[in-house]
């Protein structure tokens, strides 16, 4: 079969047992062109397993083939931002230790904040009194109403002397809901 193929197409068939697949390496042999590989980061699980990562050919390529310019302008920017950062996180324990993260004006800002907050008590209790001012004195016009309309519903009687105690205790009430009067003791030495 194999041989009725290879006679019958123009270019030679070889045998599967004839491919060649490259140089075959074998594990005990190393050769100075390829070096084993370290792990860039081992990463250790609480489950007591254990990850390697490693760095790709195209990383490497590119950390040997950096030049000297970027190479120091890199570590350069690296130690100025790790000093700012550093500065940075110390200014802030300093300035926690003395006291003075409070903002700078706080005591004015408190200050207008309380002085708005008692003016518009101020107008509630403004608004509140004059409300209570009105119903006040819709209820004392509705109480004179009821008061003239029994006077005027019940007949006086003629008799003299109980009109004029009559009057009379009319006539005190009509004034005390005018003034305030305050009983005095007075003594006699």
């Amino acid at each position: 079969y194999k041989q009725g193929l290879c006679s019958s197409s123009p270019s030679p068939v070889r045998d599967f047992e004839s491919v060649e697949l490259g140089e075959l390496e074998r594990p005990e042999e190393h050769s100075p062109r390829q070096k084993e590989k370290v792990p860039r980061r081992i990463i250790h699980f609480s489950s007591g397993e254990t990850m390697e990562e490693y760095s790709t050919d195209e990383e490497d390529e590119e950390e040997s083939k950096m030049t000297w310019g970027p190479y120091f302008w890199f570590h350069m920017w690296r130690a100025a931002t790790s000093t700012i950062s550093a500065c940075d996180y110390l200014g802030e324990r300093m300035a926690n230790l003395f006291g003075i993260t409070s903002a700078k004006y706080q005591y004015a800002i408190d200050e207008y904040y309380r002085i708005k907050k008692e003016r518009e008590e101020e107008q509630e209790e403004n608004r509140l009194s004059e409300v209570a001012e009105r119903t006040f004195d819709q209820t004392e016009e509705e109480e004179e109403e009821e008061k003239e309309e029994e006077q005027t519903a019940k007949p006086r009687e003629r008799d003299t002397s109980a009109s004029d105690v009559g009057f009379q205790i009319e006539d005190e009430n009509q004034t005390a809901s005018n003034t305030i009067r305050v009983p005095a003791i007075v003594t006699a030495t």
